[in-house]
């Protein structure tokens, strides 16, 4: 409810009520706040009130000046404001309850005076002579012929102002942000602030920036009535997070177990958010922290203190001069010094080498503690006797000595003499071989041993059959045959000119024999098969991939209950796309629409979360895809042309509407799995559970039923209720008929084949295909059937596709 309004003048104190508003200020006589002058001027400004808060909206001619300011449209008005208008001086007192006017008119112009009174003559009697009006002191001269039209057009502007107010819609458009900047460019006017507007019944383009937010442009459809609210959720912007490690290092950093970066590296990127954070380098130990990630742009640092990752162990050798060695786990030796030396050790277990010509090598085992210094027993070293030269086939096979890793064959190893040795040598893919040794004196002993391969059977069965088999990068024939190999990990290849390469590393494995089927494609099929068959939208629809392929569209004119308007066309679908197994729900519209109610005031169920939304225009279901597309990061299918929704050229993988070729298709055809009459085949009546129809719950709603059928359901019924078509459609027939892409037109059959049809590209109305749970005629039910709108109805709604652009 509106504040009361006061208006206090020289000549007393008014309260008025909403009945007076808005109040106009001029010279005419029916003003409210009324300057002298001529009535002819009329209106030069109005007050008026919106959601309790009061505007001044300029008129006329006469200049309007807020708080020194001049108005040149709309400006709000606040408690201890001063308007300026002709001289006269309005000032402002607002309070939740109550604002108050008081008109200070002692400097407004005048543009006539009192008339003089004469002196009374020598008779005495009274004489009243004529006098000359006094002029205004701002006058310029007499009147101009174009004065009364300057009314006219003040007069003018005041009625299409007033037209303005009771005709535009009161719209609060709510950011989700704070300090949101609220744009609608190329509206020509609109009055309000930021945020809050009277606008005119239409669709406007609305674009918001907000600090620490990726900005927003979309569309927004105002329709008539008395306020609209518009709901938007801005995307934060990630955090910039910086890490710098003291001393710096090299390596990795992994955000919640994934790798997000190098060190020292760029910022990194996230959304606000807990994460945990860990730096890995080669010499420090693992940092590990918790941030707090504020986002919306703004920038954090993580100074990370690395703790050093190893252990200086002190190694002394009788005599000195020693080698000292780390043993690798490949095999290797990483040379650290010569004793006596502290060397670095990185923590953990470390297996050391201290050897030196003429003595026989000693292993040490070290359990190196990071940041703990260790000093080492004195390794005593004993002469060497003996040596062993140990070889194998195939070589790269691991060496023990009793029990200890002695390297990889060949190898060479210093024993002592007088003693017994016992060698196992292990190589993947072979059995293990064992040898005892005995070192009697100080000659070479040579140690050959040859290593029995497993073996395993792999079957490879290809297509086509002359394809090349390679296995670890060598051709060894025809891709079918069969292959005995060692069991340790091999790659193999099927290859033919024409058709993509096939490879998989596979590991035979001895005494269960495998087999590989394996089928070549071309690069088209190859991309085909990487595209996914089914996609999931953020809002849980699931779609799924059609094939195109050609048909007729249309229906034979023999058919019984064809309409004229369905004229067989020859159709070629050449583009893959996705469509959606259902119709789009009430509760999914609604994220888009927040106030839609799907006619709810007629029949409550229209309404339910899991129903079908219905009594969209056209334009709102398309108005949905762009939406859905922007939510998602897509290129908007739908693009303004002259104010109308077009396709966009060239075409997107926006979310659209299916055209009427896709929908038949889909329908009718299943794509390529022959023509049906109806959902459920090709005879009348339907059977049981065949779909959502005029059925006997419906004779107080519908027109006519069929009066055998039963689907438990008086309108529209939960998506997904029934079985769906051969391609896994739900409710293509029944529940409610769908708007298409295409615009409405009836062409004669040229016998000329339409390629990708998308409809004309001008027309007042729009294909509606399938039928609905008003539907019960043998015309009706048909899958052929075509009907067309220009406006929202309470059995027709929508299901959404998309074009996948991967696929030429």
């Amino acid at each position: 409810m509106n504040p009361e309004v006061v208006i206090n003048t020289a000549s007393g104190t008014r309260v008025l009520g909403d009945q007076d508003l808005p109040l106009s200020i001029g010279t005419a006589i029916d003003c409210a706040i009324r300057i002298p002058g001529p009535v002819t001027q009329g209106a030069f400004a109005q007050i008026g009130m919106l959601d309790g808060r009061a505007f001044v909206q300029v008129a006329g001619q006469a200049e309007t000046v807020l708080n020194g300011d001049k108005v040149a449209g709309t400006s709000w008005l606040q408690d201890g404001d001063e308007l300026a208008i002709a001289g006269a001086l309005v000032r402002c007192s607002v309070a939740p309850d109550r604002i108050e006017f008081a008109v200070d008119l002692s400097d407004a112009d005048y543009a006539t005076a009192p008339p003089l009174i004469a002196a009374e003559d020598a008779g005495g009697a009274e004489v009243i002579t004529p006098v000359r009006v006094r002029q205004n002191k701002t006058a310029a001269g007499p009147a101009k012929k174009t004065r009364p039209n300057i009314a006219y057009v003040g007069l003018g502007i005041l009625l299409v102002a007033l037209l303005y107010m009771f005709t535009a819609v009161t719209v609060v458009i709510q950011a989700g942000a704070d300090n949101a900047e609220i744009t609608l460019p190329g509206s020509w006017l609109t009055p309000g602030s930021n945020g809050r507007y009277l606008l005119l019944p239409g669709n406007y383009e609305v674009r918001i920036a907000a600090p620490g937010f990726v900005p927003y442009e979309g569309e927004i459809v105002v329709q008539g009535g008395d306020r609209a609210e518009f709901s938007f959720v801005l995307d934060e912007l990630p955090g910039r997070i910086a890490i710098t490690t003291a001393p710096e290092a090299t390596g990795e950093v992994w955000v919640d177990g994934e790798k997000a970066g190098d060190l020292p590296g760029d910022e990194l990127l996230l959304a606000a958010g807990k994460y945990e954070i860990r730096l890995k380098t080669e010499r420090f130990l693992e940092y590990v922290t918790t941030l707090e990630v504020a986002g919306r742009d703004k920038r954090q640092t993580v100074d990370a203190e690395l703790t050093p990752g190893w252990a200086n162990v002190t190694v002394v050798s009788e005599p000195p001069g020693a080698e000292i060695a780390e043993l690798q786990e490949s095999g290797e030796t990483k040379v650290l010094g010569v004793t006596p030396a502290e060397v670095e050790l990185l923590a953990g277990v470390r297996q050391i080498a201290i050897r030196k010509p003429g003595y026989k090598t000693a292993q040490v085992t070290v359990n190196a503690v990071a940041g703990q210094a260790e000093e080492l027993p004195l390794v005593g070293l004993q002469e060497a006797g003996g040596m062993l030269r140990i070889s194998s086939r195939p070589s790269a096979a691991a060496v023990t000595v009793d029990g200890e890793f002695a390297g990889n064959t060949p190898v060479g190893i210093e024993v002592a003499k007088g003693r017994s040795y016992r060698l196992t040598l292990s190589k993947a893919g072979y059995d293990s071989a064992t040898r005892q040794v005995e070192v009697s004196g100080g000659e070479p002993i040579d140690v050959a041993v040859s290593l029995q391969a497993k073996i395993g059977k792999i079957t490879v069965v290809a297509a086509p059959a002359d394809a090349t088999l390679y296995v670890d990068g060598k051709a060894v024939g025809e891709a079918s045959q069969e292959l005995e190999l060692i069991a340790t990990p091999h790659r193999l290849e099927i290859r033919k000119p024409g058709y993509e390469t096939w490879s998989a590393t596979v590991t035979p494995k001895p005494g269960l024999p495998q087999r590989l089927d394996v089928r070549l494609l071309t690069p088209q099929q190859a991309t085909i098969a990487a595209v996914p068959k089914k996609l999931t939208t953020s809002q849980g629809q699931v779609m799924r991939l059609i094939e195109p392929g050609e048909f007729i569209l249309g229906a034979p004119r023999r058919e019984q209950g064809r309409r004229p308007n369905e004229v067989r066309r020859p159709v070629k679908l050449t583009r893959w796309f996705y469509i959606s197994e259902h119709e789009v729900t009430n509760r999914q519209f609604r994220e888009f629409r927040p106030r839609h109610t799907s006619g709810a005031e007629k029949y409550r169920e229209l309404a339910a979360d899991d129903h079908p939304a219905v009594m969209m225009s056209w334009e709102e279901a398309a108005a949905y895809c762009n939406w859905l597309s922007d939510k998602e990061g897509l290129e908007r299918a739908y693009v303004s042309k002259s104010g109308e929704l077009m396709l966009a050229d060239p075409l997107t993988d926006g979310y659209r509407l299916p055209t009427e070729a896709e929908w038949s298709w889909v329908a009718r055809f299943s794509a390529g799995g022959g023509e049906r009459k109806y959902p459920w085949g090709d005879g009348m009546p339907p059977p049981d559970n065949a779909g959502n129809y005029a059925d006997s719950y419906a004779v107080d709603v519908a027109g006519n039923t069929i009066g055998s059928y039963t689907d438990g359901y008086p309108v529209t019924s939960p998506i997904g209720t029934f079985a769906p078509g051969p391609l896994g459609i739900y409710d293509l027939g029944g529940n409610v008929a769908e708007w298409t892409n295409d615009r409405y037109s009836v062409t004669a059959a040229d016998g000329k084949t339409l390629v990708d049809p998308t409809g004309p590209t001008e027309g007042q109305y729009h294909v509606i295909r399938g039928s609905s749970w008003r539907h019960s005629s043998i015309s009706e039910l048909r899958l052929a059937y075509r009907d067309f709108g220009d406006r929202g109805r309470l059995d027709v709604g929508f299901r959404i596709a998309r074009y996948t652009l991967d696929i030429e």
